[in-house]
């Protein structure tokens, strides 16, 4: 067990820290998506082997991934290789992989540590298991290294990103004509995971000066009362609450990119308090009362988010009352996207498939505002290295 060493080593140094402990009844699953939510602070150990000979713990964010190639090129070696699970496992049988204490002291042996974690104000990391977390000081965990000053860890991050599909289909070979663009983040979406979110912000970086990020937290009060059963004024406190977290948790992740491009936020709950938003919101429930093709393709748009979101065997009268709120959702959605493109067009990137645009798109609502009409928007896929 590494937890009585670890706190015994910190202890005797006068540190601070905290430990969280998730008790069995939290799932699996559970665990996973809490580690998507710790952002950049979250970090881990590998271990590489230089020249089949020499042993090293290499620390780094857990969202990203070492560079091995250039790595060997800055140390000038013939060859770097990580340790594979199995090896790992022969030397750290108690251990949970990922779980291994990021502290070289503990093992006697050099640690290299990615440059991407200065930028903490605090860590964190697991003990033995995903059911103990602990969080410290980063000035403190720096202290304790045995780091090897004179080499850092170069990284790069987990996923490739692909453009998957353009709509309208026209708009792909002219994405790059654009400054600015528009990057939409869902709440509690395992697309938004840090890891994720790094390889998108890079893609972004690489290729605008501008993203506004537009954050769905009065969106995910609809989600949090169809998924946890919470009347709409605890939803929405909720939801406001999680938006400004995620934003705060990876903040280190935007800002690293503050040279190449300029990302700012903006919250559906703020565009919800415009003038122009409650005007288009009337405007599409009237075009959903009164336009039968439009009405029927928010229906089938809601049917699908249901069918994901509630079991089968629900009564009819539930999946009635579900469907009404992912209706809202939508024309919500649809009203907000109206207020932000009124006055520009440049593409919206989402990891994943926003179906009631592509509709709107290949023009076949002639009814909707010109907003809406004119919005590119592209789906993102991510795919890992």
């Amino acid at each position: 067990m590494q937890m009585p060493r670890l706190q015994e080593l910190l202890d005797s140094h006068k540190v601070k820290y905290i430990v969280t402990s998730y008790s069995p009844a939290h799932t699996l699953q559970e665990l996973e998506n809490y580690k998507n939510m710790l952002g950049m602070e979250l970090v881990e150990a590998v271990f590489l082997e230089i020249d089949n000979s020499q042993i090293v713990m290499a620390v780094l964010p857990a969202s990203l991934t070492i560079d091995i190639e250039s790595l060997r090129q800055d140390l000038g070696t013939r060859q770097v290789r990580l340790l594979d699970s199995s090896e790992v496992e022969k030397f750290f049988p108690d251990c949970e992989l990922g779980t291994i204490l990021p502290m070289g002291e503990i093992y006697g042996v050099d640690v290299l540590l990615a440059r991407d974690l200065e930028d903490n104000r605090e860590i964190k990391l697991y003990l033995d298991s995903y059911r103990n977390l602990l969080t410290m000081e980063w000035a403190d965990f720096r202290r304790l290294l045995k780091v090897n000053e004179k080499r850092t860890i170069p990284t790069k991050s987990r996923y490739r990103v692909l453009i998957d599909k353009v709509s309208p289909s026209n708009a792909r070979q002219h994405l790059e004509n654009y400054n600015s663009c528009f990057l939409g983040i869902s709440l509690q979406n395992p697309n938004f995971s840090t890891a994720k979110l790094v390889a998108i912000a890079d893609w972004i970086a690489n290729r605008f000066q501008k993203c506004i990020v537009l954050v769905g937290d009065s969106l995910h009060r609809i989600t949090l009362q169809i998924d946890r059963g919470l009347n709409e004024k605890q939803a929405l406190t909720q939801a406001i609450l999680m938006g400004k977290e995620y934003i705060n948790t990876e903040m280190t992740v935007f800002r690293c990119h503050a040279d190449a491009c300029n990302f700012q936020f903006v919250y559906c709950s703020e565009v919800k308090q415009l003038k122009e938003y409650e005007n288009y919101y009337e405007q599409l429930q009237d075009l959903f009362a009164k336009n039968e093709r439009f009405a029927k393709s928010i229906q089938s748009f809601s049917r699908e988010f249901v069918n994901r979101h509630i079991h089968l065997n629900e009564q009819n009268n539930s999946f009635n009352f579900y469907g009404e709120m992912c209706r809202k959702y939508l024309l919500e959605e649809l009203a907000i996207f109206s207020c932000l493109f009124t006055d520009q067009v440049c593409p919206i990137f989402y990891p994943g498939s926003l179906s009631i645009f592509k509709v709107i798109s290949e023009g076949e609502h002639s009814d909707i505002s010109a907003s809406l009409k004119n919005i590119i928007h592209v789906s993102l896929r991510l795919k890992k290295r």
